[in-house]
């Protein structure tokens, strides 16, 4: 069995990362139909049940079942080097089809289908003689049968499936023909914009459905020419309640994943399914939180923050939090100040009824006078986060090119969180830090990472 590295599916693409093997050089696909089983290719899947043979058939008496996220079914064949082709497929329920040549990965999906219908992905070899083609897992079960392969000529200016490089090859691993929301797995989110279109007053809401099905703005949420997930804020613009100054274009988490029957919070402030709980909390929150605990893992860059305003405000970004219902455990911050090259991270904690927040500085000093942090992270320059929170302690640690820069364990024990009438969830992307600076400066960062995951 060929050996994956990694498989990530969001709710509406996969991303598959080739595993480093020699190809098996066949001239053409082997057992396309599956008439004869797995022979001919290398299944990959995380339990015994995620990959089957069906007896439900477009053609023959077999078909190829996945019905796992882990499921993947993948087979080498031999192609013409610069060369136009395409692999097309019969598929029932949900599908993705794709095919690796050198570092590109083209790829198509389909969401349900009741009846057996075509999918297809067009592709160049460039100068390649080897390419990798795989079915795999899209959200929901999924059938295959009757794979063909076809050269349609020499390599010109044919239209391409979308595509992205593969990261063990050094590409994001995102394509930047997609929507964030068909790049990352979104539905588990809403996004805050500083727009008022709805006219109440305060900023407005894109929720998990409209979100994840591919909701884009050019002015403050898009997708970048590498494929990251672009948050963009400027000084002015609408707030998301009265008791904010600051304008923001954030991720709120949504546990319950565009399932409407279920309230973002309750009015009594007690958990409900949409949010979690620290493990300190009574067992009665437990039990009727979405989850309990959790971690926040991102890969960002910021690209830009302010340059105008009040010396204290100047440069300041959050980039993730964990909020509860009125107060804040953990805000991460980044901040750059005009004349440095490089910018501080530090994190702030609110303890429940004190007047005054812990920081805990991480990399640099974040003092409006502060010195250039030889350490720190200068704007373009990708880095990564990581918030774990478990019971009453709090775990942050910042990361490059996989060695832990800095990390601290907050201490929540005295800090009012471990009740029965409150309740946690996530937030990412920029929370401008900058109320005094021009209109039009702004903050961003782009985002290749983003992953929230409970117990």
């Amino acid at each position: 069995m060929i050996s994956k590295k990694t498989v990530r599916w969001s709710v509406v693409v996969q991303f598959f990362y080739a595993a480093t093997l020699t190809p098996a050089g066949a001239a053409e696909l082997v057992n396309p139909g599956f008439e004869e089983d797995y022979t001919g290719w290398a299944i990959s899947q995380d339990t015994d049940t995620d990959v089957a043979i069906s007896g439900d058939a477009n053609s023959g008496e077999k078909s190829l079942k996945i019905s796992g996220a882990g499921g993947l079914a993948q087979q080498y064949v031999s192609v013409e080097p610069n060369s136009h082709y395409e692999l097309s497929a019969r598929y029932k329920g949900a599908a993705v089809l794709g095919v690796q040549v050198g570092p590109r990965i083209y790829f198509d999906r389909k969401g349900k289908a009741r009846n057996w219908r075509q999918i297809s992905v067009a592709f160049n070899t460039d100068g390649s003689d080897t390419a990798m083609i795989f079915v795999g897992h899209n959200s929901a079960e999924g059938r295959y049968d009757d794979l063909v392969l076809e050269r349609l000529g020499v390599q010109g200016d044919q239209k391409v499936s979308t595509n992205v490089i593969s990261k063990s090859s050094g590409g994001t691993g995102l394509s930047p023909d997609l929507a964030p929301g068909e790049n990352f797995d979104l539905l588990g989110w809403y996004l805050s914009v500083p727009t008022d279109n709805d006219n109440s007053g305060t900023a407005d809401s894109v929720y998990e459905i409209e979100l994840a099905q591919g909701y884009q703005d050019e002015r403050f949420f898009y997708t970048a020419a590498d494929g990251g997930m672009v948050f963009r804020c400027p000084v002015k613009g609408f707030k998301t309640s009265k008791n904010t100054s600051f304008t923001r274009t954030e991720l709120r988490e949504m546990l319950r994943r565009g399932d409407k029957s279920i309230r973002t919070k309750t009015d009594d402030g007690t958990p409900n399914k949409n949010n979690w709980v620290f493990s300190s909390a009574p067992e009665k929150a437990q039990r009727d939180a979405g989850a309990v605990d959790g971690v926040l893992e991102a890969t960002l860059a910021i690209n830009h923050v302010t340059t105008t305003g009040e010396p204290n405000e100047t440069g300041r970004v959050i980039i993730g939090q964990i909020h509860a219902k009125d107060d804040e455990p953990i805000r991460l911050y980044y901040r750059k100040l005009p004349n440095n090259t490089h910018g501080a991270i530090y994190a702030a904690h609110e303890r429940i009824g004190e007047p005054d927040d812990l920081y805990y500085e991480l990399i640099g000093s974040r003092a409006t006078s502060a010195e250039n942090p030889e350490n720190g992270i200068q704007l373009n320059e990708k880095f990564s986060y990581k918030i774990d929170a478990r019971g009453n302690f709090l775990y942050v640690a910042i990361s490059k090119d996989g060695a832990v820069l800095a990390e601290t364990t907050i201490d929540m024990t005295n800090s009012g969180y471990g009740v029965e009438d409150d309740y946690m969830y996530f937030k990412a992307g920029v929370y401008n830090q900058n109320k005094t600076g021009e209109p039009d400066d702004y903050v961003q960062a782009t985002f290749y990472r983003l992953k929230a995951t409970h117990e």
